[in-house]
């Protein structure tokens, strides 16, 4: 846990020093302040939890009769829902914070050897929180369009029977926001990454893709 509070103690600083910032600026009439919310894929989730093949024997009367196959099926997938802050300090650089949550599960039965639900099992649900600090180098930036990267880094809590706490980066690639005045849009390519020192991945180069709705002022 000395990691996650070196973490988060990291957070609340730059959290401060943009709030800092944002005092300093206030007589300044360009936007400063902007607040995202998006949506983004979870490829690495779907490649990782999916529906299980169907069993269905050809020659069923070959199989003890007390054979029980466990099988996987309806899946969901809430992809990735994040909100983000960034103070613009320059033309060139921003820094904010993000929360990033995401949910999945599927239902489990046990099925004999001619593929008749023996009985069900519990359902399946997993949600992840991530809370990091992010950082943002516009490296074009002629209204109506923005072009950008970034990166992120702070920690993942994983809830399912218990809560779980890992490593959690983000590195964004690419991203343009097009708009003008208050109100813009953007989309990012990315690698939303989660792990812990006993090499458990939580993600791998997930929310690849994402969109958000942005506000300036």
């Amino acid at each position: 846990m000395n990691r996650i509070g070196r973490l988060i103690s990291v957070l609340l600083l730059l959290a401060g020093c943009s709030f800092s910032l944002a005092a300093e600026g206030d007589g300044d009439s360009e936007s400063r302040h902007t607040i995202r919310l998006g949506w983004g894929d979870m490829l690495f989730e779907t490649a990782a939890y999916y529906p299980t093949v169907t069993h269905v024997y050809e020659n069923a009367s070959g199989i003890p009769d007390n054979l029980g196959t466990k099988e996987r099926f309806g899946h969901w997938y809430t992809g990735h829902i994040f909100a983000e802050y960034q103070y613009r300090i320059s033309d060139v650089l921003s820094v904010g914070g993000q929360l990033d949550f995401e949910g999945l599960g599927w239902k489990s039965a046990f099925y004999d050897k001619n593929h008749k639900m023996l009985q069900t099992a519990p359902d399946s649900k997993f949600y992840n929180l991530v809370i990091m600090p992010t950082l943002q180098l516009a490296y074009y930036r002629k209204e109506p369009v923005t072009i950008y990267s970034g990166i992120g880094a702070g920690v993942l809590l994983s809830m399912s029977q218990s809560v779980e706490a890992a490593f959690a980066a983000n590195l964004n690639l690419v991203g343009v926001q097009i708009g003008k005045g208050n109100w813009s849009g953007s989309v990012e390519l990315g690698l939303l990454n989660a792990f812990n020192g006993n090499f458990d991945i939580y993600m791998l180069c997930s929310r690849i893709v994402s969109v958000s709705l942005n506000y300036s002022w």
